[in-house]
């Protein structure tokens, strides 16, 4: 929503109006980089210049009270047209309010299970066949889950079967019961129900009769991922769909793309999970919690694992770009997943992302577990012991300087960590954070791990945290204590998980989602750290919407030509009605010229590459989210024929981010980035040294004698581009003779 922070957006003072490029090392440093270079008219030759004035007929006052989200999305795009001056899409741009409690569509796609869609007659969706149902589709498992029924399509008008990797095509059991028990045709030929067929192998369309009545068509389909059979104890998914709140249990079969079996066995628990992936999706996502740890293809032992439909995402790969960027990057913790197809009860779901949780465990968040110590000091399950909030009314209320903790008598002598900590939207954080406060400043930071925690533990982190906050927001950078906030966080590893999320434009970013973790002094090094990334299916614009902090800062997350995420608040600014601050730790932060350069340099190291190579379509072996994509096709097209998630925007439940097929919602994504990717390389190049090839913030002979290592093949550059001092866009022996030039005339 664009809040009362708005107000002298205009002044003079800011000089909002930047060149895409920045003119000057200063104007770098200014967050307002959203003006289009050409179109402002400024010279691009005096790279000395300063900001461009502020036109007169601009200098207005702007004073925009809090407004429903239909308005804030009007003014936004308003600001766009008149004042920034940014080329208006083809398709006007409709913006959402992420930090509402219920996002209002305002005529987006419909995602209700009426599908009303649908254009096409439906003549077959009542048909004689009662049942139709194949089996045996996993013969290399001793199990009686491996079965599916057709699935009638209102969007095609017809019935499909989906058939997991496994499947031989050839060897199929079709069990089907029709009205008046008269026999059914594929394509003319009888098939007799109970009977293993090769009959779905001959053909991938089939016209299906019963009795001389026409069915209508049969579309057969297959995957080339892994899969997962799951049923529940109250007989399927559809209840649980239906309640969130819901705990159900069951069994579970997962095999591999080979027919393997991964886990067979029960589940002690699955249950719905996510926020708007949940209230907005027709697939739903689940947590499922097994009755011991177990390594799931490959990713290590555990009982707790996410399956993410990745429904608002129509490229189904937001998520995994995005932790792909963060492991090339270095982040110390990255979730794995694996893509697989879903069965409930014999009903295909659909592609789904398997992945690893955040949570402190030797697989997950490698830190102390605290958590574990202080149960085996404790009688009773620290759950049940009474949960008490101090400084607010109770532990649903937002109110900065509060905490609220568990009554637990015993402690470990060490509470200095692990702790694992995460970012809470203001209205989320009563209902989500279990243990958890709230800084001075109003950031809301729920526990995730000791999720039950002491009296004496929260009390710990929220003031060391307390502490960090201080001399983050000084004018110095050191609290009342003397120290610097770099003593308390590895500042490389906050400028990492910045990066992620400006990179992808992520609109939860500094929101939600945003965890930390500090390991325990006798184990670590006593700082919080930044990580694992988590939560992206609504960046890389698939969520369009602006953000405006009280410098009047303002970013909009589907232009690739802004910064966005300094532009965020503190979550509860301007809408909670408490004092929260309007500038969040990441917009202070970035402030100071020393962390830009940093976040420059950084940026360069272990990001820009990875970039490259991730959207370079001219690559040998073509763009790495191209090949992420390929591996998937197949099940990403049964997925589509069964919830039809591509062919436009009037398919998306946000935003418009939809491609005629699979290949192409891709290719949005990929094009996003290779945009993103040439603004911020203009915007941060400028503040790095030239030649200075190691990364270390000079330029002298150590990068020299890097140079010469990497054309011999016998060492590596840290960051290569500032090497090309010739400007060719190669790195070669001339840049070398400039770098040796350039040395001797510093000396």
């Amino acid at each position: 929503m664009l809040k009362d922070n708005f107000k002298g957006i205009f002044s003079t003072n800011d000089a909002p109006f930047r060149k895409a490029v920045p003119l000057s090392l200063k104007a770098a440093f200014t967050k307002q980089n959203v003006a289009m270079q050409k179109e402002r008219g400024l010279k691009t030759s005096d790279h000395r210049s300063k900001s461009a004035e502020v036109p007169k007929k601009l200098r207005m006052p702007v004073i925009v009270k809090k407004l429903t989200g239909w308005l804030s999305g009007l003014l936004a795009w308003m600001l766009c047209i008149c004042f920034l001056e940014i080329p208006v899409f083809a398709e006007s741009i409709q913006f959402f309010d992420r930090e509402q409690d219920y996002i209002p569509l305002y005529g987006a796609a419909e995602y209700s299970d009426e599908d009303s869609e649908s254009t096409q007659p439906s003549l077959y969706a009542q048909t004689p066949v009662i049942q139709f149902r194949v089996s045996n589709l996993s013969p290399q498992a001793e199990t009686d889950l491996d079965y599916t029924d057709w699935w009638y399509s209102k969007w095609e008008d017809c019935h499909y079967v989906f058939l997991p990797v496994t499947a031989d095509r050839r060897k199929l059991i079709i069990t089907y019961e029709t009205e008046d028990a008269s026999l059914l045709y594929l394509n003319g030929i009888p098939v007799v129900s109970g009977q293993m067929t090769d009959r779905l192998s001959k053909a991938d369309e089939f016209a299906v009769t019963v009795g001389g009545v026409d069915c209508g068509k049969l579309k057969v389909m297959q995957s080339n991922l892994g899969c997962i059979y799951l049923t529940t104890a109250s007989g399927g998914l559809d209840a649980l769909d239906a309640n969130k709140g819901l705990v159900e249990t069951g069994s579970v079969l997962m095999l591999n793309a080979s027919g393997g079996t991964e886990y067979d066995g029960s589940i002690e628990k699955i249950n719905g999970r996510g926020n708007s992936s949940w209230d907005y999706s027709l697939k739903k996502p689940y947590n499922i919690k097994l009755p011991k740890k177990e390594n799931l293809y490959g990713m290590g032992k555990a009982k707790k694992w996410a399956l993410i439909g990745n429904y608002l995402d129509h490229s189904m790969l937001r998520n995994q770009v995005s932790l792909e960027i963060s492991r090339a990057a270095g982040m110390e913790y990255v979730m794995d997943s694996v893509f697989v197809d879903l069965y409930a009860d014999g009903s295909y779901r659909g592609t789904y992302q398997l992945s690893e949780r955040a949570q402190i465990q030797k697989n997950r968040v490698n830190i102390r577990d605290l958590g574990e110590e202080t149960e085996e000091l404790n009688e009773n399950e620290l759950d049940t012991y009474h949960r008490i909030a101090v400084g607010a009314a109770n532990v649903n209320e937002y109110m900065e300087n509060s905490y609220k903790y568990y009554d637990i008598p015993n402690n470990p002598d060490d509470i200095t960590g692990g702790y694992l900590l995460q970012f809470q939207l203001w209205n989320r954080y009563g209902a989500k954070a279990k243990s958890g406060f709230v800084t001075s400043r109003g950031q809301a930071i729920e526990i995730v791990g000791p999720e039950y925690a002491s009296q004496e533990q929260v009390l710990y982190i929220r003031n060391f945290v307390q502490e960090m906050e201080d001399a983050i927001y000084s004018d110095t950078g050191y609290n009342e204590k003397g120290k610097h906030y770099s003593e308390y966080i590895d500042v490389d590893s906050l400028i990492t998980a910045y990066l992620v999320q400006e990179i992808s434009m992520n609109v939860d970013a500094t929101s939600t989602s945003f965890f930390l973790w500090k390991d325990s002094d006798f184990t670590g090094d006593g700082k919080l750290h930044c990580g694992p990334a988590w939560d992206f299916d609504l960046s890389y614009n698939n969520f369009p919407t602006s953000r405006a902090n009280s410098d009047g800062d303002i970013g909009f997350s589907w232009n690739t030509n802004n910064l966005f995420v300094t532009c965020f608040p503190i979550s509860g600014y301007g809408e909670s009605g408490r004092p929260t601050c309007g500038i969040s730790w990441i917009g202070q932060l970035y402030k100071d010229e020393e962390i830009v350069r940093r976040v420059s340099q950084i940026y360069f190291e272990r990001f820009d590459s990875y970039l490259s190579d991730l959207t370079d379509s001219k690559r040998d072996g073509g763009a790495l989210i191209t090949n992420m994509a390929e591996e998937i096709l197949p099940s990403a097209e049964m997925n589509n024929a069964r919830w039809h998630m591509y062919g436009g925007r009037e398919y998306c439940v946000f935003g418009s981010s939809s491609g005629e097929n699979f290949m192409g919602s891709v290719e949005l994504v990929r094009s996003f980035i290779e945009k993103r990717r040439a603004w911020l390389r203009e915007l941060w190049m400028p503040l790095s040294t030239k030649g200075d090839v190691n990364a270390d913030g000079t330029f002298n002979v150590a990068d020299v004698v890097a140079m010469q290592k990497w054309l011999l093949r016998t060492g590596d550059l840290n960051c290569w581009q500032l090497g090309d001092l010739y400007e060719d866009g190669v790195i070669n022996i001339l840049d070398l003779c400039v770098m040796k030039k350039e040395l001797l005339i510093l000396e």
